[in-house]
């Protein structure tokens, strides 16, 4: 090693005064060897002491003490030693090199020398005062640490040194101080002696205690040598990094202690930052570090709101790969339950994940990435506490819709967990971040929980002007009574509302009791609810009257829902029978509609007349149409359960119905019916009669052949319509004996249109030709001449004329009936 001696220089003060030959490093430091301050008055006491401290190359030891030859007082000498930093380091005693520093100015006078000593290995008797110091080193306070006295420091010294390890060796420098303002000077001694009338000097820094009897901490420990210092810098190579302070080895210490036990996130992200402070360098401690991150990952999905918040502004600077951590915590944050005890943490880290004054991009991109995740969870617990941020006025919730995915899906959820009420401070804030979002049916959920149902709806339409869209509509609607929806649809009047109470009725059909459809509006409703579900037809408390209502604005020329006539035309709703002025209907309903209207029509006029007996009015024309085209018509003739003398009765209210279909339908009937009352048969006899039906008389005499006894009654009321001979036949009435010539007259002019001498008859009865005369007459008149002849007598007699006849037509009934009738041929 290289030694100098230091002390007055003439003209210089103090300065170098003789080196070795190669102590080149001894020039230019003697200010750094020379008392530290100017001495303070006073009898301060502070003998020689030792100093020491690193240059780039060498450590400087160095014993320093007053000059009593020195021109001026206060100058000091000052021998220096100038050892090789590393061979410094390697160093455990430094005994051996103190006794090498000269004490007295007589053993500064001669040539200096290179010098070689032989280190020792021993271990240093520790002074009573190493606990306080080693205490007073790793308590953190502002430097340097303090001992109060001289005497002693050199072997304090030797026994500290002993204990500390090469990397810290190499920056450690001790010396005299006077006061804190001489501690400035570069290198900064880390230990300082003071004379004990300095120590009030020193109230900010830490004091040496020689009282202390146990170490402070770990640290301490390894100071006094009741700990190794190997774990540790074993850990600290590690890290790659080096162990040059106190405050590094206090930081490594807890880091050695924690890192092998530490498996909870608080835990965990202690050691992180922890080693993050001491290793900064990316490339230093790979594999420690990843061991790290992999074990902080693994934990992570443990981690509650307030926890993630702690690694907001965690950049992992020291640490080659942070991605795993913010894969995982994405993850967490999309597995967070959300629950309402975490509100105010998961408020904190949704409106931090946009900002960047307040977290890291990686940290608030793993956040934005982790409410993606929980959108799309099938668990609502993000939707609700979404609309609890709402509640909360917090900008979590402005956040949260910006962070969301612009995904229906997503929105629906939200939508499906909307609170009943919400009460928010700033309510178009909320709202109009819903529309830029163009969640349209989220902000009418945001609305139905605002404002009252009429308020919401229609604020809702002013946002949702789409005419195919109707979800934000639905949603803002979704809190009302069916009652409120109904008021909402007629008096905002939109087409979607109606659809919706359409849909509503046929659940809560009651909503629709009330309704007048005096309003174009409430028709809509009713007729979109009868085509969803017919049985609708009937939800108004008088659905008939409520009809009438609509039947008559149409009558009367004012707007009606085409569709409600259309639904009207497809339920009991279409049978207009009991409406007032119904005749005056016909002509208003659509020409498309009209049939249905009549059919059913027809069928209640018939079900009515069936009910009500002889107690119906006539239908008007339009309608009897369709009343005798209706297969109801039928239906009600022929059902044999119904009385005669009703089914009668609707036939004489259809002057429509025609003769042939009576025929068919008395052909039927009577075959089921054994016999008519009399007033069934008189009320039959009048029916044909006042219709003038010989047909149907002709009929009826037809089935009194068939020893239908039970007809001569109505026989009788039309026997009118009968010719002569089934009068005379079915003895109907009892005819003079000219009325039974006159019918006899008529029979032969129809059998013998060219008179008696056809086919010889008159001769063949008896008669002579000549009797007939000759002349140009015509048939009928030759009969009538030839009949008067037989009444007189002065022809053939009437019994053998007819016989005649009988045998020219021998199926001829009248003729046979003329043949037995005294009143012809007179008595037997």
């Amino acid at each position: 090693m290289e030694q100098a001696i230091y002390g007055e220089v003439a003209r210089r003060g103090h300065g170098l005064r003789a080196a070795s030959p190669n102590a080149l490093m001894a020039e230019g430091i003697a200010s750094k060897l020379d008392l530290p301050d100017t001495i303070p008055p006073g009898d301060l006491n502070w003998g020689k002491f030792v100093r020491g401290f690193p240059l780039p190359d060498y450590y400087v030891l160095a014993r320093t003490f007053l000059d009593p030859m020195a021109s001026r007082g206060g100058m000091v000498l000052t021998h220096a030693l100038f050892i090789p930093l590393d061979e410094m380091c390697a160093v455990s005693s430094l005994s051996p090199l103190f006794a090498k520093l000269h004490s007295t100015a007589a053993e500064c006078i001669g040539p200096l020398e290179y010098l070689q000593v032989e280190t020792s290995s021993g271990t240093p008797v520790a002074p009573a005062d190493l606990i306080g110091t080693a205490n007073a080193l790793t308590a953190g306070g502002p430097g340097p640490v303090v001992r109060v006295g001289v005497d002693g420091f050199e072997e304090l010294i030797d026994a500290l040194w002993h204990n500390l390890w090469p990397s810290i060796r190499r920056s450690f420098a001790f010396r005299l101080s006077f006061g804190p303002n001489d501690v400035m000077v570069q290198p900064s001694p880390v230990l300082v002696c003071t004379p004990a009338q300095r120590q009030g000097q020193w109230t900010k820094h830490p004091i040496v205690k020689p009282s202390d009897l146990v170490p402070a901490n770990e640290s301490a420990k390894i100071l006094i040598g009741q700990r190794s210092i190997a774990p540790i810098l074993a850990l600290a190579n590690d890290l790659g990094v080096d162990v040059q302070s106190f405050k590094d080895l206090g930081r490594l210490e807890r880091l050695e202690a924690l890192f092998p036990t530490a498996n909870t996130f608080d835990a965990l992200l202690s050691v992180i930052r922890m080693v993050d402070g001491i290793s900064s360098q990316k490339d230093c401690g790979e594999r420690l570090k990843n061991q790290l991150i992999d074990r902080f990952s693994a934990v992570l999905p443990s981690a509650q709101p307030s926890q993630l918040l702690q690694l907001r502004n965690l950049d992992f600077a020291g640490f080659p790969s942070s991605a795993a951590v913010w894969k995982a915590m994405a993850q967490v944050v999309g597995d967070l339950d959300f629950e309402p005890l975490d509100d105010l943490s998961a408020m904190e880290l949704v409106t931090a994940s946009v900002d960047s004054d307040r977290a890291i991009a990686p940290w608030r991109e793993a956040a934005s990435a982790g409410l993606g995740i929980a959108a799309h969870r099938t668990k609502p617990t993000v939707y609700k506490a979404i609309w609890r941020w709402a509640k909360a006025n917090s900008k979590a919730f402005f956040t949260a819709l910006g962070v969301l995915p612009d995904d229906s899906e997503i929105e629906l959820r939200l939508v499906q967990v909307a609170p009943k009420a919400l009460a928010v401070l700033n309510q178009e804030a909320l709202l109009c971040a819903l529309v830029r979002k163009r969640w349209l049916t989220a902000h009418g959920a945001a609305l139905g929980a605002i404002a009252p149902p009429l308020e919401a709806v229609q604020r809702q339409l002013a946002a949702e002007v789409d005419q195919t869209s109707s979800q934000g509509i639905r949603a803002a609607i979704g809190n009302a009574t069916p009652a409120q929806v109904l008021e909402c649809a007629v008096k905002l009047k939109d087409a979607r509302l109606v659809d919706l109470c359409a849909e509503l009725a046929w659940k809560c059909p009651e909503m629709l009791a009330d309704i007048r459809c005096e309003e174009i509006t409430e028709q809509k409703i009713w007729a979109a609810a009868i085509f969803k579900q017919p049985a609708l037809w009937n939800s108004p408390r008088n659905a008939a009257d409520v009809r009438n209502t609509v039947l008559t604005r149409l009558e009367s020329g004012h707007a009606v829902e085409s569709g409600l006539l259309d639904a009207f035309s497809h339920t009991p709703l279409a049978n207009l029978s009991g409406t007032p002025d119904r005749a005056l209907l016909w002509s208003s309903l659509p020409a498309a509609l009209l049939p249905r209207y009549l059919d059913a029509t027809a069928c209640g006029w018939l079900d009515t007349a069936t009910a009500t007996a002889f107690n119906m009015a006539p239908p008007e024309p339009v309608l009897e149409c369709a009343i005798v085209a209706s297969p109801r018509l039928q239906q009600v003739l022929g059902d044999e359960l119904k009385p005669f003398e009703i089914r009668l009765a609707i036939v004489a209210s259809l002057p429509l119905f025609g003769e042939e279909a009576l025929v068919t339908w008395l052909g039927n009937t009577l075959r089921s019916i054994r016999a008519l009352s009399t007033s069934q048969a008189e009320q039959l006899g009048g029916l044909v009669a006042a219709r003038g039906w010989k047909l149907a008389a002709e009929f009826l005499a037809a089935k009194r052949d068939d020893y239908r006894n039970d007809l001569l009654p109505a026989l009788r009321r039309c026997e009118h319509l009968l010719d002569f001979y089934l009068r005379l036949k079915l003895k109907l009435s009892t005819p003079s004996r000219a009325e039974k010539w006159r019918a006899l007259e008529r029979e032969a002019c129809e059998l013998y249109p060219d008179g008696p001498e056809t086919d010889e008859l008159w001769s063949r009865a008896g008669g002579k030709n000549y009797q007939l005369g000759k002349g140009t007459q015509n048939g009928i008149a030759r009969w009538h001449s030839a009949l008067s002849l037989v009444r007189m007598g002065s022809g053939p007699k009437a019994r053998e004329l007819l016989a005649e006849m009988c045998q020219d037509f021998p199926n001829n009934e009248p003729l046979r009936l003329y043949a037995q009738d005294t009143d012809i041929v007179g008595p037997h």
